[in-house]
């Protein structure tokens, strides 16, 4: 990391999201940990979320805004990766926000202890409830995602998967977190901790990602056996799948 430069840098994905994007900045802002940067990344929004945004530049040298079409959430997700400058990456949606002030304070306190690649912990929100997911194992993350919400990336995370795959329109980010989590260059800690708000009636819970369900299998297959027999692996999906079918 070059001198001066953020510890974290919080990426913040934006299309039309003048109605949350305040209490998402907000939620930053009143971190009691300082060294962030925040990158608004948004679609080319057609109400006033760029003004939104703007709003907070005159006394936060800290945000930086970047208005340009996209090819949806994940992309400028990845357009936003290019444009960090901290060591850890955080993203947030624009519907989000950090659950209370100390977060990014304790996050960093137990990376400076550990030095771990990947540290996670929970969300809370209106339908999965106030503590989802918990600690994650290689059978649960076949059926249920790690919100991104929850997750801080170590940089060099990106360098070793790749961004995440456009292909996957709205689950983008649990392929990428089956490739990290069996990947055994990555180190990953759970952390039993409430990270954020996640408003999950955003584009995700509304749109079913086909290319995604029929890749499912291989995608967990090829990463899971890098730790797994391959009995234990088709075992973990025989499991998934019986608590995707009886839940």
């Amino acid at each position: 990391m070059q001198e001066g430069s953020p510890f974290f840098s919080i990426i913040i994905p934006t299309y039309n999201a003048s109605s949350t994007l305040a209490t998402a900045i907000e939620s930053i802002l009143s971190q009691t940990y300082t060294s962030y940067e925040i990158l608004i990344m948004d679609g080319e929004s057609s109400d006033t979320t760029v003004e939104v945004a703007k709003s907070f530049l005159i006394n936060n040298s800290v945000i930086s805004i970047t208005s340009q079409s996209d090819d949806g959430i994940y992309d400028a997700m990845n357009h936003g990766i290019k444009k960090t400058n901290g060591i850890y990456l955080y993203f947030l949606g624009a519907d989000d926000y950090l659950i209370d002030n100390n977060v990014l304070e304790d996050i960093h306190q137990q990376l400076i202890l550990t030095s771990t690649d990947v540290i996670y912990g929970n969300v809370q929100s209106p339908s999965l409830g106030s503590n989802y997911m918990g600690e994650c194992d290689d059978q649960l993350l076949f059926h249920k995602n790690i919100a991104h919400q929850s997750i801080f990336f170590h940089k060099r995370v990106f360098e070793l998967t790749g961004n995440f795959n456009l292909k996957y329109r709205t689950h983008a980010d649990w392929a990428h977190n089956i490739n990290w989590f069996f990947n055994p260059e990555i180190s990953n800690q759970y952390l039993n901790r409430i990270i954020a708000h996640y408003a999950d009636d955003g584009y995700s819970s509304r749109t079913k990602d086909h290319h995604f369900r029929k890749d499912l299998f291989s995608i967990y297959y090829l990463n899971a056996i890098n730790r797994n027999s391959l009995l234990k692996v088709v075992f973990n999906i025989t499991k998934g799948l019986f608590l995707r079918l009886t839940r």
